[in-house]
Parts: structure tokens; sequence; C-alpha cells
């Protein structure tokens, strides 16, 4: 019998986005028998919340690095090469976007043996600020062996906007680990909703991207006070959005909850949960809040949105330009949505039953 390949996963930290997740999913849920998985952490601090979700089985390596990378390249470079030449996995794993491309130039510095993949997260073209990573990602992307994108919108991004070689690309949904969504959801809790209201969730990093400051300018032009808006999540444009509330006169309507240990329980809760991005990747939360059974309202955004949502079945989705949100918000509170089938369906699509095995075929053919 052959020994499992081995293999490391590079991550900033495994905080509470939806990278992370995905990474940790891949590492709990991998087959002992077919692979040995290793995590590296490169900041010294952060957020690194889905640790202690892992299994007790992983090594986990952390290369203490104190600064951003813009001044502490070689640092970052030196203590990975070091850490890989002594482990020679089958297999590195790079599995965030501006690290992935920044490392991409340098990848003939690696041992000619180790297959490089590197799993894109977002869509560089809108998310990435600094032209240098841009650059990264136009000339010397195709130095991987394999590049994992998530929906069709990024598969395009990267071969139209940075030349990527489309034979290089596999498109891999995101997987949810819905064992782990389902014994989050039997924790008991003091969560109560005003069963008189249409409650409405969103959750995210409050950013740019996340849009939330669009979602509260559209939710104040609806006069139907039976409408209540919860937000979780934190971030740098947290007390910005606070102060438009404020200004808008919605603090009634609208509650931030910040991050919240258990949001499975709100998602499962709520009668609507809203996307209100700027642009993703394939959005996580979206995907969970359909395992727990929730419908969705997503802006038409870049980066599969389309994919995910079935209009009519799971929810609908809503256009900033066309100024549809309260016409589709309505038409959502009037219908009955079936939340078993939204389950089911997602299921289906997204649990790790489905989406593991891809991953697997991908890992050992490589």
């Amino acid at each position: 019998m052959e020994e499992p390949k081995s293999i490391v996963f590079v991550m900033p930290n495994l905080g509470g986005g939806g990278a992370e997740r995905v990474i940790s999913i891949l590492l709990n849920n991998l087959d002992r028998k077919l692979f040995k998985p290793k995590l590296i952490i490169i900041k010294k601090e952060g957020v690194n919340v889905y640790i202690d979700d892992l299994k007790e089985d992983i090594e986990i390596v952390n290369l203490g690095i104190k600064h951003g990378l813009k001044f502490s390249t070689l640092t970052f470079l030196s203590k990975l090469l070091v850490y890989i030449k002594k482990d020679t996995p089958d297999i590195l794993f790079m599995g965030a976007g501006t690290i992935n491309a920044f490392i991409s130039p340098f990848l003939f510095l690696f041992p000619k043996g180790i297959k490089k993949i590197a799993r894109e997260s977002n869509l560089p073209s809108l998310f990435e600020r600094f032209k240098i990573i841009k650059y990264f990602y136009k000339k010397f992307y195709n130095n991987y062996d394999a590049i994992i994108a998530q929906s069709d919108d990024m598969v395009n991004e990267l071969v139209t906007n940075f030349n990527v070689d489309k034979n290089k690309i596999k498109k891999i949904n995101n997987p949810v680990d819905s064992n782990y969504i389902f014994n989050k959801l039997k924790e008991s809790d003091d969560f109560k909703l005003d069963d008189n209201k249409v409650n409405l969730l969103a959750a995210g990093r409050l950013t740019y991207q996340k849009g939330f400051d669009l979602l509260i300018n559209e939710f104040s032009k609806i006069t139907n006070n039976n409408y209540f808006l919860i937000i979780l999540g934190d971030g740098e444009d947290k007390e910005i959005l606070k102060k438009q509330v404020k200004k808008l006169e919605l603090e009634d309507k609208i509650k931030f909850l910040g991050n919240v240990k258990n949001p499975y329980i709100y998602m499962q809760k709520a009668d609507l949960f809203i996307l209100s991005s700027r642009f993703e990747g394939f959005p996580n939360v979206l995907l969970e809040s359909l395992i727990c059974g929730c419908p969705i309202l997503a802006n038409d955004c870049p980066g599969g949105i389309r994919e995910i949502v079935e209009e009519g079945i799971n929810g609908y989705i809503y256009s900033y330009n066309e100024q549809n949100f309260k016409s589709k918000l309505e038409k959502i509170k009037n219908m009955d949505f079936d939340n078993k089938i939204i389950r089911q369906n997602a299921l289906k699509k997204y649990g790790i039953e489905s989406i593991i095995p891809v991953y697997s075929k991908l890992l050992l053919e490589i």
C-alpha cells in the first residue's frame, strides 16, 4: 500500500474568513489513507479561530512573520523554503490569492519534485490594490502546476484578465461541512427574534467589498416597518456604517451584533439572508445559509452568484443598478419557500461528500 501523499497548506492565518474556512474543511476531511495534511501559518499574530476546529493529527507550523509581506519578503521566503526543503512534501498548496501571486515568481526555488497548487479565493482585478501583485498574476501565475477556481466568473477572470492557461485551472465549488453546522445548531442559545417582524440577516467583514453601505442605503428606502435587519461581523468600516445608520434614523430597524461564535443559529432563525457584496469569490456564507435552510437574496455581483441562486427555489437576485432591491424583497416575503428542499439541494451540491472527492481526485492525479 502506498504512503499517503504529504500536503502542506500555506495560509496567512486561519481566521474567520471564507478562504480560511475552506482550508480548515480540507485539512479535516481529506482521507488520511490517501493524504497527510499539514498547515503553515505565516503571521506570528492574527485571528486563528478555526485552529480550534482542526483535528489533532494535523501538524501546525507558525513561521512567526511579524509584519506584512511588503516588509518581510526575504524573511517569509527563506523560512518557507527552509521548511519545505526539510519536509519535502508531495504537494505545496497555497490557499490565499495575494500570497499565491506574491510567491509565484519564486516557485522555481522549491524542489522540482513538489507539485504546486494555488487556490484562488477572489477576483484579483477587483480585489487586489497593488499593481505589482496584479503583474505577478499576469506574468507568473502559470508557474503553478494547477490553479483551483470556484466559479465560472473566477475562471474567466483568470483567463481573460491575467492570461492564465485555462488547462491549468480546475473549477471546484467550495465545500460546506454540514456535520459541523448541524452540531452547532444543536447548541443552546438565548437568541430570539420578533415573530411579528420579517427578520433579515447579513454577515461578513465590515469592509467596502461587502457592500453593507449599499444595503443600508437601500434599506432606508423601505417604509414598511415590519422589516428588521441584523448584521453580523466586524471590520474597519464598522463605525462608518453605524454613523450611516444613525444619520438615516434606522437605529430601530438595524442592529449590529459584531462577531458571534455561532452564526448558524441566526441563519436558521432568520426569514432571509442578504448578500450585499460589490464582488465575491464564491461566498461561503450563502452556502452555509442554504445548509441552514434559509432562503437568500443576493446582489448580482461578479463571483458565482448566478451559480448559487436558483430563483424561486432558494431565493432571488437583485441589482443596485436596476434599483429592484425593494421589489425583490417584497416578492420573497410573499413566497413560501420550502426550507427542507433548500437544505437538501445545498447538501447535494456543496456538502463535503460531494466536494472532497473532487479535491481528492485532483490531488491524486497531479
